[in-house]
């Protein structure tokens, strides 16, 4: 860190870096609640909207791509007045920033790790919930259509049928 003023390129590149990482934010605060809405659908079983809330969910995440895209270009003169390669990461551009905002940019860099785990948490769990959905509407199908005779399950826990359906009759 220098111990001359930040010029005011340097600050109002900083400054940019940090709108588009609260940017960022507001998008993984945003998706984070998609999911969670997406989270209750699924529990509650209300699948009628499940459709809607895939593509509400796509748009945002077409949305945080383009927002990256603009935080990379946004990043870049950050890192040219700072001296560092355009490629470093936001931990060392915040170490590399003059106060106060080595503070701010490590206080979004945690803020935007925090969302990420969150994120990847509920994520991984409304997969796991709709895979059991899943199994058990085509059990259910299965059951009701009487497919499930000779029907086994393979070690990874998929439905095997030993009986095989023929579209002509073979006997002779």
């Amino acid at each position: 860190m220098s111990t001359t003023a930040p010029s005011d390129a340097t600050l109002t590149a900083l400054s940019g870096l940090s709108a588009g990482l609260w940017r960022i934010q507001e998008l993984l605060e945003l998706l984070t609640y998609k999911l969670e809405v997406q989270h209750v659908l699924i529990e509650t079983g209300r699948s009628r909207w499940m459709g809607r809330s895939t593509r509400e969910i796509e748009v945002i995440l077409q949305e945080m791509r383009e927002a990256e895209l603009m935080r990379a270009v946004d990043a870049g003169p950050v890192c040219d007045a700072l001296g560092l390669p355009l490629d470093t990461p936001l931990t060392q551009i915040a170490e590399a920033a003059p106060a106060p905002w080595n503070q701010v940019l490590s206080e979004h860099r945690v803020a935007l790790s925090n969302a990420t785990n969150e994120l990847s948490l509920l994520s991984r769990s409304n997969s796991e919930m709709l895979e059991a959905s899943y199994k058990a509407v085509q059990e259910t199908l299965d059951r009701f259509n009487h497919t499930s005779e000779g029907a086994t399950y393979t070690a990874t826990g998929a439905r095997e049928s030993r009986r095989s359906h023929h579209l002509f009759d073979q006997k002779s």
